[in-house]
């Protein structure tokens, strides 16, 4: 005769607690990190100026809109180009794809950090790769924008 074993359950968090309260706790939890992801996208939208660290660039302005991006650099006046962009607050993912010159057709794939007034926004140049990190790496392709809410 074989025996037959019960199915095995997955445990979460919230049901290794004592309680229906701590499954509260971690519904509420979890609605506020869906909450403040969602939030990124309404909090990005603004006129951002900044610079590239170490860089003799001169000073960037952005006017982020729920769609499109525009950019210029302040010390020359000239246009950065015209863009929209997709942005994946739960992987902290931002993709640009330009389309108006000096930028149209391009694709930029990077990654943002928004804390408070802060954006702080790494992406490629030439490349298609994605950076890992928020760093500035001008010799990998790998350009970090630090930016100021406006």
């Amino acid at each position: 005769m074989s025996t037959v074993s019960p199915p095995r359950r997955c445990r979460t968090k919230a049901s290794a607690s004592t309680g229906p309260k701590s499954v509260g706790v971690a519904s509420a939890l979890a609605l506020a990190e869906l909450s403040a992801l969602a939030d990124d996208r309404k909090a990005i939208i603004g006129t951002w100026k900044g610079t590239l660290p170490g860089e003799q660039f001169g000073d960037i302005e952005l006017v982020i809109t729920p769609t499109t991006i525009n950019g210029r650099n302040l010390t020359t006046g000239k246009s950065l180009g015209e863009g929209t962009y997709e942005i994946d607050p739960e992987k902290g993912t931002i993709d640009a794809h330009g389309i108006a010159a000096p930028f149209n057709g391009k694709l930029f794939v990077g990654l943002y950090s928004l804390e408070g007034d802060t954006l702080k926004w790494v992406s490629n140049g030439a490349a298609k790769k994605r950076p890992t990190d928020l760093v500035h790496r001008p010799d990998k392709d790998q350009f970090l924008m630090v930016l100021k809410r406006q």
